[in-house]
């Protein structure tokens, strides 16, 4: 009895081993129905080649097993179902194939009386190759009247260049296929674009908003070349692609993505990281961490270097084996690590950060945490799993939009920043002008004073020279000229302290006081000297001010070193005032005493050398002028030797900002 038993056991596990996959004949089913109980499948190690033929579906295998719900996939394995398709209806059929959205790569093969098609799809398969150009989930079958097709589908994790790292059995293969009859597969298509319209135009206005961010932060970054705004660029760069490659396959964008379908599957988690340094070392500038805490800002450097090196090593490393332990490691492992520190990070700025913009950051990470982990959590199906919230809310429930909404707050806490700045700006210009105000104020304060003094020493000077003059006429016992020159010496005296008071006097002060010094010096000088005052007819002189004293000394010169040497009977000093521009003046002082070069040996034969104070002190008058006042002085001399005659010519050049 027992062997007889072992014996049907037997035979059952051969007939097992063995199966033949049965007929699925389209009248058999209304709308959809699942591959199970009607398919055989088998394994093959995940990097065999296999050469497909009309023979390879009949003789490849030996060891068919029947499909269930319970049969088991493996990560490492090459998964093959084989069944048939008989259209039994009066009509062209279309059947459509839910390849089911955890299958990497799927491949069928369809053998029609012996012609083999190749049909793919599977989210790892790039879009150019889609049995389907619009989506990556369905294969479509046309089945002519009365046609049965014999299919092959292989269904396997894409193999990377390098085998798994781990021996994790994610993501494994799904045996969960289904043919659907056209109507339903139309129905159920839109039925899937409708629910999903809302998160498409939610997902495009968040695209939106961060390329915008992108394109006005990069601007920024382009006029001040600033860190900050490098930093934030970075970061805001990472969020926009992070949400460009969480597109869905049926838009343009993740049609044209789905070109590249392992770097669009593997990237974003790099991005994360990426996205994280960069933020980080966006605080320590936002912060001014290198000020304030020195320490804190270079373990914020070296975490941003550590993340960005994980990010690099973690896309490398899935494009080489397409891993997916080490994948859902770097998923939940990187997060439970860089939660705690996320949540101590912010803790501590809000206790020893003194900075207006850390409620800014608190408000930025708690929006950024919140919606992060709710969508964390979600796509790890730890919450909310088959649940559809109402009004949409769970399609906001994703990075991209926490993303915006800290950049909303982030970037008020730049514009804050800003204001800031341009304060503080605006105050340090502020103090630095009336600083150099003052400077001005006290230099200007200085060179008056000094001029004062300089004036101070000329009347003394003028004064000795003037009783010089009386002293002699006394000497000379003439009464008439002394009563005279006495008379006209305290008028001019007394015009002469007037003015040594005034930092500047109208022209008719000065030629007024001018014509009494040469009054008092003629009489000095006797009938052989004359002089004449020319003023042009277009100065007005009552307007045009001028330094007090400006000519004196120079008038003063022509007559003490080049009319009184002089042996010419007829001493002659002449004084013009020319205007040669709206905004120059012209003072020529001209004599015809024995010049420039002679009056230069006379004085350097003379054993008694009268030394020239006036003159001295008036160069400097001259030079302090020049430097503190918008008018200018220049002075240039000129010696006359010309057909047998001589003589100087002074020609003092006055520049004025309004005349």
């Amino acid at each position: 009895m027992v062997g007889r038993l072992l014996f049907l056991v037997g035979i059952l596990i051969a007939f097992h081993a063995n199966a033949q996959p049965d007929t699925l004949h389209l009248s058999e089913f209304k709308e959809h129905q699942m591959l199970f109980e009607k398919a055989v499948f088998t394994t093959t190690p995940l990097r065999e080649k296999r050469q497909i033929s009309s023979r390879f579906f009949a003789n490849q295998f030996s060891n068919w097993q029947r499909l269930t719900p319970q049969s088991p996939t493996r990560t490492d394995r090459m998964h093959w179902l084989h069944f048939r398709v008989h259209n039994d209806t009066n009509t062209v059929q279309t059947v459509y194939i839910n390849v089911h959205s955890a299958n990497q790569i799927v491949v069928f093969y369809v053998n029609n009386n012996g012609q083999i098609s190749t049909l793919k799809s599977g989210y790892l398969t790039p879009s150019s190759q889609w049995a389907l150009p619009e989506d990556d989930r369905y294969i479509p079958l046309v089945l002519p009247k009365g046609a049965t097709f014999d299919l092959l589908a292989q269904l396997s994790n894409y193999a990377g260049i390098l085998p798994f790292w781990t021996s994790a059995q994610s993501q494994k293969p799904s045996f969960r296929l289904q043919l659907e009859k056209e109507p339903f597969y139309l129905k159920k298509t839109l039925r899937d674009y409708r629910r999903n319209m809302p998160e498409f135009q939610y997902r495009s206005w968040i695209q939106g908003a961060l390329a915008l961010a992108v394109l006005f932060v990069g601007l920024l970054y382009l006029k001040y070349r600033q860190p900050i705004y490098a930093y934030y660029w970075a970061y805001i760069l990472c969020g926009f692609l992070f949400s460009l490659f969480k597109t869905r396959a049926y838009t343009p964008i993740g049609h044209s993505l789905g070109q590249w379908p392992l770097l669009k599957s593997h990237l974003m988690e790099s991005l994360l990281w990426w996205g994280i340094g960069a933020y980080l070392l966006f605080m320590t500038e936002l912060l001014d961490l290198a000020k304030t805490h020195p320490l804190m800002q270079r373990w914020f450097r070296r975490l941003a270097l550590l993340l960005a090196g994980y990010g690099f090593v973690y896309i490398t490393v899935m494009l080489l084996t397409n891993d997916g332990g080490f994948s859902q490691f770097s998923f939940w492992g990187g997060r439970f690590i860089a939660l705690p520190i996320y949540l101590i990070t912010l803790i501590w700025m809000s206790r020893s950060v003194r900075s207006p913009m850390v409620p800014y950051v608190i408000w930025a990470n708690s929006m950024l945490g919140l919606f992060g982990i709710l969508a964390w959590l979600r796509a790890g199906e730890v919450i909310l799993k088959g649940v559809k919230l109402p009004a949409n809310v769970d399609d906001l429930l994703t990075l991209s939009f926490a993303v915006v909404a800290e950049i909303i707050v982030l970037s008020l806490a730049l514009a804050h920043r800003y204001r800031l700045l341009e304060k503080e700006k605006t105050e340090s210009q502020l103090a630095y002008f009336q600083e150099l105000e003052a400077k001005v104020i006290n230099e200007k304060r200085m060179a008056e004073t000094e001029m004062l003094a300089l004036r101070s020493q000329m009347n003394p000077h003028f004064l000795f020279n003037s009783l010089n003059s009386l002293e002699y006429l006394i000497l000379s016992n003439d009464e008439h000229k002394a009563t005279g020159y006495l008379a006209k010496f305290s008028k001019l005296l007394r015009m002469i302290l007037t003015h040594s008071r005034e930092d500047a006097i109208s022209l008719t002060d000065e030629l007024t006081a001018l014509r009494h010094y040469l009054d008092i010096e003629a009489t000095r000088m006797g009938e052989g000297f004359s002089y004449t005052i020319e003023i042009a007819k277009e100065i007005e002189t009552e307007t045009v001010m001028i330094p007090p004293l400006l000519l004196q000394p120079f008038v003063e010169n022509a007559l003490w070193h080049g009319l009184m040497p002089s042996h010419l009977p007829h001493k002659h000093l002449i004084v013009r005032a020319l205007q040669k521009g709206p905004h120059q003046l012209q003072f020529d002082i001209e004599d015809n005493g024995i010049g420039l070069q002679k009056a230069t040996e006379f004085r350097n034969r003379s054993t008694m050398k009268r030394k020239s104070y006036g003159m001295e002190i008036t160069q400097q008058r001259i030079e302090l002028f020049n430097r503190n006042y918008p008018n200018q002085l220049n002075i240039e001399v000129f010696d006359l030797q010309k057909d047998n005659a001589s003589g100087t010519l002074v020609r003092i050049g006055y520049r004025l900002e309004a005349l």
